[in-house]
């Protein structure tokens, strides 16, 4: 049977598996097998030996603590102590809870890496916030909905460490590159916060006074410090990007049952419970992507998708415009760390053949699944906070299309100016 029937089952498989709404990471594994069982190349300890090399990688114990990280400061009032801190920054510009909520975001990211932890956590405290001071309960939730998407793209980022994984990219030269593309995409959504604050008119708070400050700061510099301490870490040489995810779980138990005692024993349980329960499902994603994407080397995939593509691109930035537009359609319906994991060795030898970096690559790749968690039909940062703010999925996706444009802006940005991706890294000595 000819490759091309192969890849065609192969895809054909996975989509039927998929619209039957069987789990993707058993989709993915499954297809892979019944193809190679038609392909007559089935043998157990191959399956067994590309599942189990998919996740035995030292970076991928980077997760399960960024995650543990994030449910301890969200159960451990750090979370309250770093929106409270933001508010004496800039809750006195025009549209004050609106800023906030933004730089909340970006604080945050930089402990989190998840979109879905920062919608979840910050999420409620900012929208009650806003609602309260008589901003628009749409509004409010709108805005919290983009900046959450921050979170995967100020380091620590758990699809970058996803991405390093698969691509073998250095993860901390993807942390660094994620820096200024967060502070660009938080500069313009502050311009649209300040543009909805002129035209309905929203209220902003005084401008805070010496006492004021320093009491929000005395609150807030324990928590601020994580960030501080994970980035001068990895960057001293002190520790690892993976070894920093620990630290950051130590410093935040740390935290909330030493120096804030709101965690108990009881929400300890539970949040391992929680981390263990997500872990495994993205460790399953990466395996279960692993031998699907074997299977698709196997038969020719990558190199039958370069061909077709060098022979209708003439320049690297034509094929940058074609991946963000199927990046963005992708998104739609693919989570996270699947659409990674099943699409990054795919793109790969494309990466290489028209001289794109795979770092900056990285940075444009995690920005536009990020985007996708905003959008129908799948979009999990949608489902949250529909969830918390009590608003219809369709009416949010409505309400959050001037904030879908800003982020296209950004992404536009990233795209074309390759610098606002690779300088710090460049910079700092870490391409290699």
């Amino acid at each position: 049977m000819s490759s091309g029937v192969l890849i065609g089952m192969l895809i054909g498989i996975m989509l039927v598996l998929f619209l039957l709404k069987v789990p993707i990471y058993i989709s993915m594994p499954l297809s892979g097998v019944i193809v190679m069982l038609i392909n007559d190349s089935m043998k157990w300890g191959t399956v067994a030996m590309k599942m189990h090399v998919g996740v035995d990688t030292f970076t991928l114990l980077a997760i399960p603590m960024f995650l543990m990280a994030a449910k301890i400061m969200n159960t451990g009032g750090i979370t309250r102590r770093l929106f409270q801190f933001c508010n004496s920054l800039v809750g006195w510009l025009p549209g004050g809870l609106g800023h906030v909520n933004v730089l909340a975001s970006v604080v945050f990211a930089g402990m989190s890496g998840t979109a879905v932890s920062d919608a979840g956590g910050l999420g409620s405290i900012e929208i009650e916030a806003m609602t309260e001071h008589g901003f628009d309960k749409e509004f409010s939730i709108a805005v919290t909905a983009a900046s959450s998407t921050l979170g995967p793209i100020i380091p620590p980022s758990i699809p970058m460490v996803v991405y390093a994984t698969v691509a073998g990219a250095s993860v901390g030269a993807l942390f660094m590159a994620g820096i200024f593309t967060g502070v660009l995409m938080a500069v313009i959504m502050m311009i649209v916060v300040a543009i909805y604050a002129v035209r309905r008119r929203y209220p902003r708070g005084p401008f805070p006074t010496v006492h004021s400050f320093f009491k929000a700061l005395r609150q807030g510099i324990l928590p601020l410090l994580a960030p501080v301490i994970l980035l001068y870490g990895i960057y001293s040489g002190k520790f690892s990007p993976t070894e920093s995810a620990v630290i950051v779980v130590i410093y935040s138990l740390f935290l909330s049952c030493v120096v804030y005692r709101e965690v108990k024993w009881a929400d300890i349980v539970r949040i391992v419970r929680e981390t263990v329960r997500d872990s495994c499902t993205i460790a399953m994603l990466i395996a279960g992507a692993t031998l699907f994407g074997y299977v698709a080397v196997r038969l020719q995939l990558p190199q039958k998708l370069l061909e077709m593509m060098t022979s209708v691109v003439s320049s690297k930035w034509t094929l940058l415009i074609i991946l963000n537009i199927f990046l963005l359609i992708i998104g739609c319906f693919l989570e996270t760390a699947s659409a990674i994991t099943i699409l990054v060795p795919l793109i790969l030898p494309m990466l290489a053949a028209y001289g794109i970096n795979d770092v900056h690559f990285g940075v444009i790749m995690v920005l536009n699944l990020m985007i996708g968690l905003l959008t129908p039909p799948f979009g999990l940062v949608l489902f949250v906070l529909s969830r918390i703010g009590k608003i219809s999925v369709g009416r949010l996706a409505v309400v959050l299309l001037p904030w879908m444009g800003a982020l296209l802006v950004a992404l536009l940005l990233v795209t074309f100016i390759e610098p606002i991706t690779m300088w710090l890294p460049t910079t700092l000595g870490l391409m290699g």
